[in-house]
């Protein structure tokens, strides 16, 4: 049958795309939290798969350098003594009461990254809205462009998979992610947000392959799309985001 082409051309072009998307969506996403957490007056750092952000003036703190610098010179396999976890122990009491976190400011800060990546797939469908993307026959540069945009959304439906499968198989019943910690900021049980996001991004992105995207080019496209992200993940947090963060 038709559907079920592979154009090996096409594959490798896909594949190129949905590993740069993989890299873009992670990056923008920690952004959104920068972009909350900077109007908000906080120093921000970004990394390859996190962000992170504390008070004004929290690196130069004479405390925080000390209590930084405090098992520096140990040994990998050296255990800190008892004096030694004593005085950190103070030290970190002392940095808490004296840049204490505002759950608010928090909770502002976790939203700013879902919001960003729906924010994003939303422009993309905008855009293949507005050049009537569903006449296949037309479909341009701009068109494949909105919609990896619009597919950013599968970051959400990704996390509360891979939170579920943790779930069954190990257990787990503390997670870290965004949509967790807004459901329990908000006093939802903890899947709620997750869940209702995966199940928003499940039905974009269905539309969007199944309707949008070409018909020609449908079975490759999703076969580059399950290639082109798995390696952009593993490429990316174990080996190039480590090193471009060095």
């Amino acid at each position: 049958m038709r559907f079920f082409n592979v154009y090996r051309r096409w594959f490798w072009l896909f594949s190129l795309e949905f590993f740069l998307a993989t890299i873009i969506a992670t990056q923008t996403h920690e952004l959104g939290h920068i972009a909350v957490a900077e109007s908000l007056g906080y120093e921000t750092q970004l990394s390859y798969g996190s962000m992170s952000y504390n008070h004004k003036g929290f690196s130069e703190d004479k405390d925080v350098i000390a209590w930084r610098n405090m098992f520096k010179d140990l040994n990998p396999d050296q255990e800190p003594t008892e004096a030694q976890n004593k005085e950190a122990k103070r030290l970190f009491e002392k940095i808490r009461a004296k840049f204490p976190r505002d759950q608010e400011h928090t909770f502002y800060i976790t939203l700013g990254g879902p919001v960003q990546t729906i924010l994003s797939c939303f422009i993309g469908l905008f855009i293949l809205a507005y050049r009537s993307s569903d006449k296949q026959e037309n479909f341009k540069i701009v068109d494949w462009l909105a919609v990896f945009m619009s597919l950013f959304v599968l970051r959400e439906v990704f996390n509360t998979v891979i939170a579920a499968g943790s779930y069954f198989i190990n257990g787990t019943n503390d997670f870290s992610g965004d949509e967790f910690g807004i459901s329990s900021y908000l006093g939802f049980n903890q899947w709620t947000i997750p869940i209702m996001t995966a199940i928003l991004g499940a039905i974009i992105a269905s539309f969007v392959i199944f309707m949008i995207v070409p018909k020609k080019y449908r079975f490759t496209f999703i076969l580059a799309g399950f290639f082109g992200s798995i390696l952009g993940f593993v490429l990316w947090f174990n080996y190039l985001g480590p090193w471009l963060f060095l």
